[in-house]
């Protein structure tokens, strides 16, 4: 596998970009060449399972927490999802309670879904774009939904958004040779993304809700493979938050405002090695920014950005793992101090966790796992709303994708 670290948020969103031992990536069984076949580190880790199917059982682990009382969880399951070969992912949750995912059926072919409250569950509609593998990321809260496909004529993921009442809209750049991916979706209708051209070097686009599309390249940002401009979150107002990779592939936290300017941002305990750095993941529409930073032991850290430019980390749950390759994933949607994300504990398990207060020096945590998890971990909270109900996905004892939502209170 390359050095390339390639992210997605949303989905896929960011995870982060450790720098883990080579590992190989499983594709799908058509071989399409998607952007995650060259990415590193809990990167790799969360997206090789994107595409992964199911394997053996997983050892069990005495260090699995058990279920706190306070915790309420509803467990999803596509109903046509075939478990013997991937499960059910969750990635996204709106202000409705409309959930996203994906799931693989018996053929082994991939199909995002929609996933609309009736009830006590849900009703699931399938989609599936040209035939072919459709993967989702996150949802807003207009029910809009995007993702990538394999497109069949080309053999790279390209990108898909689908508006209530329409059909859905594919595009691709046409210098994005290896590919077009869409991060983040806005409650505009605006998409943030990447496109990867020859040189398999990161760039960057905002897609308007008319088609509209504006391509950008931070200037700071490396023109090699692996390197460039990075975008992920997008807020209400146009700017885009995210990391550029240097020509050295350090990390580099950035926003893109509407205007188009750059401003730049790096945490002062942040390394300044090969895949160390800075990143935003999401940014919100008062200007706080969400994201982590990797110091010079390659421990990933949370980080917070106020809209003033004073960074606040490290932002850490009691039980984050210090070692190399350990520690937060990301830092995500920050709302009226309360946070959410994933970190990778000292035997390299995967949980989620919240913070409350979490601008303050007061932040207190509170780390999960839904009830079954298995040591495949918690391994997608990417998501929550403002009743503080957050989606994810999880793997039980069996190595089974289950999707989950957790509610504050009980439903």
């Amino acid at each position: 596998m390359n050095k390339t670290t390639r992210t997605i948020l949303t989905a896929l969103l960011l995870s982060s970009a450790l720098a883990l031992p080579s590992t190989a990536m499983a594709r799908p069984a058509d071989g399409a060449k998607h952007f995650a076949g060259h990415m590193r580190g809990p990167l790799a880790r969360r997206f090789s399972d994107r595409f992964d199917r199911v394997r053996a059982p997983l050892a069990k682990s005495a260090t699995r927490k058990p279920l706190r009382p306070s915790q309420f969880f509803t467990i999803i399951d596509e109903p046509d999802a075939d478990p013997s070969l991937y499960g059910t992912r969750v990635f996204g949750i709106n202000e409705k309670g409309q959930i996203s995912g994906q799931y693989m059926d018996s053929s082994g072919q991939y199909h995002a879904f929609l996933g609309t409250p009736n009830g006590d569950g849900f009703d699931f509609t399938p989609i599936t774009v040209d035939g072919s593998n459709t993967f989702t990321g996150i949802l807003n809260d207009r029910s809009e939904m995007f993702g990538t496909f394999d497109n069949n004529d080309t053999g790279v993921e390209n990108g898909w958004v689908q508006r209530p009442g329409h059909k859905i809209e594919t595009f691709a750049i046409p210098e994005g040779t290896q590919g077009t991916i869409v991060q983040y979706l806005n409650n505009r209708g605006q998409v943030s993304g990447n496109y990867f051209d020859d040189n398999g070097a990161y760039h960057s686009y905002i897609r308007d809700k008319d088609g509209t599309i504006t391509k950008y390249d931070d200037p700071m940002g490396g023109a090699g493979e692996g390197e460039g401009t990075n975008a992920i979150g997008i807020d209400n107002h146009g700017d885009v938050t995210g990391l550029l990779i240097d020509g050295s592939d350090v990390f580099h936290g950035f926003i893109r405002r509407e205007n188009g300017s750059f401003e730049h941002f790096d945490f002062a305990g942040a390394g300044t090695g090969a895949f160390q750095g800075t990143f935003g993941v999401e940014i919100e529409d008062n200007g706080w920014i969400a994201g982590a930073y990797i110091d010079s032991g390659d421990v990933s850290h949370g980080l917070l950005r106020k809209p003033d430019g004073t960074l606040i980390g490290p932002i850490d749950p009691p039980d984050a793992g210090t070692g190399a390759f350990q520690g937060v994933i990301e830092l995500e949607h920050l709302e009226a101090g309360w946070a959410i994300g994933e970190y990778i504990d000292s035997n390299d398990l995967e949980h989620g966790f919240i913070c409350k207060k979490c601008e303050t020096d007061r932040r207190t945590y509170i780390e999960f796992d839904p009830p079954g998890t298995g040591d495949g971990g918690t391994f997608t909270v990417l998501s929550s709303n403002k009743n503080h109900v957050i989606a994810g996905a999880f793997k039980d004892e069996n190595g089974i994708r289950h999707g989950f939502i957790r509610y504050p209170k009980e439903p």
